[in-house]
């Protein structure tokens, strides 16, 4: 644990913070420089609409974001999941190669494919994503991604994390919040959530980070620094889930904002093993998002205020750099 080092560069609250040596901006997918506003991003669609998904799906947007940072020379490696659902067959929206397969084993097609492309010697300039959800990736995936991390495999994996089982009805996963009804914790949750980005750390990653759908440039700038990395680089990114969370569905990308911005979800980066914040949040009350999505509709005041005084007491460890002190809620 001693290879975190705490090096905290915060602007003012609510901002977030560029960290890529290019100050230049484009709008050719897949390129090194960074995005700085919505305009440099290319217009251009990978994955076409009309999907079985729900209306408001952050996981959905996240795919976007992801072929826009890295453009078309991606292939995407989907664990089953909510996910499943953009492509049934023979139908496909996606516009770069797409291989489906079983929840548990990810980590293990993407090695192959890797394989694959050095045989070939076509893996300079190609990206593979692994496009996972928190079931996938905390629980069930967990054993392929924890032993491609180990042998040092080459692709990027990204969390797509609502919080659920959500595919097959809401059930709790490792990336269930305290305190969250679902359908197989209906008193609610009592436990707290995985640490997970902290575990891909201790694989000695390279490259770890956490995001949300609601900072579209911040994920795809990770995407794009993360390419430039080798071994298995990890990006948990909160995906905000229009049924199981309860909410709106033109309430989805308030609904992320007011995570990160109540501090409820941090958003770091841990590169060869150096913490750094991405953004200080604003620090509202954690009651504005907790009330707003029907999962913590059971929660009263002496929940909200544990909530709180957790979250506090985390983001007193992050401001001072002391990543490993932190009790992530």
């Amino acid at each position: 644990m001693d290879n975190v080092k705490g090096k905290e560069k915060v602007k003012k609250a609510g901002t977030q913070i560029g960290k890529n040596p290019s100050s230049s901006t484009g709008k050719k997918a897949g390129d090194d420089r960074v995005f700085k506003v919505m305009k440099d991003v290319p217009r251009k669609e990978l994955i076409g609409g009309g999907t079985f998904a729900c209306a408001g799906c952050g996981a959905v947007t996240g795919i976007k974001f992801v072929f826009k940072a890295l453009g078309k020379k991606t292939i995407m490696v989907n664990s089953s999941g909510c996910m499943t659902l953009t492509a049934l067959y023979p139908f496909t929206p996606y516009k770069v190669p797409w291989v489906h397969l079983a929840i548990e084993n990810a980590g293990s097609v993407a090695t192959g494919i890797s394989m694959g492309l050095k045989a070939q010697k076509k893996e300079k300039g190609t990206n593979i994503v692994v496009y996972a959800g928190d079931g996938a990736t905390y629980d069930i995936g967990f054993q392929s991604l924890s032993g491609a991390a180990d042998r040092k495999e080459n692709f990027i994996y990204v969390c797509y994390n609502n919080s659920f089982y959500a595919n097959t009805g809401f059930q709790r996963t490792g990336a269930t919040p305290l305190y969250s009804e679902t359908t197989s914790t209906p008193l609610p949750n009592v436990l707290p959530r995985k640490h997970m980005a902290r575990i891909m750390v201790d694989h000695d990653c390279e490259y770890v980070a956490t995001a949300c759908t609601s900072y579209p440039l911040d994920f795809m700038n990770k995407l794009k620094r993360a390419a430039k990395y080798p071994g298995v680089k990890f990006i948990d990114l909160l995906t905000p889930c229009v049924p199981g969370w309860e909410i709106p569905s033109g309430k989805s990308y308030g609904a992320g904002k007011l995570m990160v911005d109540t501090g409820l979800w941090p958003m770091y980066e841990v590169v060869r093993g150096e913490f750094e914040l991405s953004m200080k949040p604003r620090m509202l009350p954690v009651e504005k998002v907790l009330k707003l999505q029907g999962r913590f509709g059971h929660l009263r005041e002496k929940g909200i205020k544990h909530i709180q005084n957790i979250v506090n007491k985390e983001w007193k460890s992050l401001n001072a750099g002391e990543y490993y002190k932190t009790h992530e809620y």
